[in-house]
């Protein structure tokens, strides 16, 4: 439902000193209006502030993903190469923990689906097959030190990532698919390294596929295990989303009987769902966005379970806004706390979105949205720190944005 960008080419970048403050890079002024950030060379990001040999550059950021109050990582592509930058201090500094740029990436990368940090050290990237190339999976457990390549055989083009924890995790790849059609493959590791096949629908006559797996129909949207035992998987078919939830790891799974079959979503038109969205790192409390089109019109709800699946509750949100000008569909933190952004005004929800207080408008948001008016994403870590992204018209720049009062005010990373 987001639109994002790709990373812009950034000039060579100075040499980093360790004698006197560095020099910033700057680009020509057509780009000086883009994300700025501070960058610390490996070898002094340990060492007090004043230590570190720092140097500045430009770049345009694409996703990011917040593992606690002050780390996070943001990232996009650069002539073909991931720029994967990592922040443990608020995003005052980042380090550079990049792949090699011999992988190369056609198309941004989106988190859940091809990128997932665990914590600072584990992380998990998917470069999908192109061409004559197979499908590769880059893995660090050292912060991006190092990042170890391992292919994934006949698992064709990944279309989600989960992980609870940095061994336990999953990906759903897909093989052929046709209209409306998509044959789906779930590995699993318990090690972080090695994989290994948990369910599959290719290898059965298409009318007799069991119904203990995912069938073809319909393609994958997104992925989420709350547990090493439960998941939860959203598929899209031609008018409407189904929910899929497994309880035994991977190796079965169910559609649900709730999801998706409420009287209120009868007069949608079309009805797409959004990848469930597991609220708190591991627990039972999940959250499955739903965009209901009326018409031209969209409408947001969200499904809403604390019980791991086994009841839901289906939520209407009363505002929607302009998707061109700071707007965005809810985020949650957790079942009763919740943000949305409508024409620029933060909302907070503290009952799983049927009411909203609206903050006042921010004058530092406000200015920035001016020429960034698309939000990319909003993402809360806890109940007080929080970072948005915001994206131009034409998708050439973006802005990182942190809150560290709830979404009351923001500054600029």
């Amino acid at each position: 439902m987001l639109a994002s960008c790709t990373s812009e080419p950034v000039k060579k970048q100075q040499q980093p000193s360790t004698e006197g403050p560095p020099e910033p890079i700057m680009q020509d002024t057509a780009e000086e209006e883009g994300q700025v950030i501070t960058l610390v060379t490996p070898e002094t990001s340990q060492k007090a502030p004043e230590e570190k040999s720092k140097y500045q550059i430009h770049t345009r950021l694409t996703d990011f993903h917040l593992l606690s109050e002050t780390t996070g990582i943001a990232w996009g592509i650069t002539n073909a190469s991931l720029r994967l930058y990592q922040t443990q201090d608020y995003g005052e500094t980042w380090m550079d923990i990049s792949p090699s740029s011999n992988v190369e990436f056609g198309s941004k990368l989106v988190y859940g689906k091809d990128i997932v940090f665990t914590d600072k050290d584990h992380g998990w990237i998917v470069r999908n097959m192109q061409g004559a190339t197979e499908t590769v999976l880059l893995h660090t457990s050292d912060g991006g030190k190092s990042w170890k390549i391992s292919s994934l055989p006949n698992s064709g083009t990944v279309t989600a990532l989960s992980f609870v924890s940095s061994q336990q995790g999953w990906i759903m790849a897909s093989g052929s698919s046709s209209k409306g059609m998509e044959e789906k493959l779930l590995y699993r590791t318990n090690d972080g390294v090695v994989w290994h096949e948990v369910m599959q629908n290719t290898e059965y006559p298409r009318t007799r596929i069991p119904g203990t797996v995912i069938p073809r129909t319909g393609s994958m949207i997104g992925m989420r295990f709350t547990n090493p035992q439960v998941g939860f998987a959203t598929v899209q078919e031609l008018q409407s989303s189904k929910l899929y939830i497994t309880r035994d790891g991977g190796s079965q799974w169910k559609s649900s009987a709730q999801v998706f079959r409420s009287d209120s979503l009868d007069r949608c038109g079309s009805v797409y769902a959004g990848t469930p969205q597991a609220l708190g790192y591991v627990g039972e409390e999940v959250y499955i966005p739903v965009v209901c089109m009326v018409e031209d019109t969209p409408e947001y709800m969200g499904y809403f379970t604390a019980d791991n699946g086994k009841s839901w509750n289906l939520v209407s949100f009363p505002m929607t806004g302009d998707p061109d000008y700071g707007s965005i569909q809810p985020v949650f933190r957790r079942l009763h706390d919740g943000w949305a952004m409508v024409n620029g005004i933060v909302y907070h929800t503290t009952d799983m979105g049927r009411n909203w207080k609206p903050y006042p408008r921010d004058e530092l948001l406000t200015s920035n949205l001016k020429k960034y008016p698309k939000v990319v994403k909003m993402q809360f870590i806890s109940s007080d720190v929080g970072w948005l992204l915001i994206e131009t018209e034409d998708k050439k720049r973006s802005r990182l944005m942190m809150s560290t009062d709830g979404g009351v005010s923001w500054q600029g990373l």
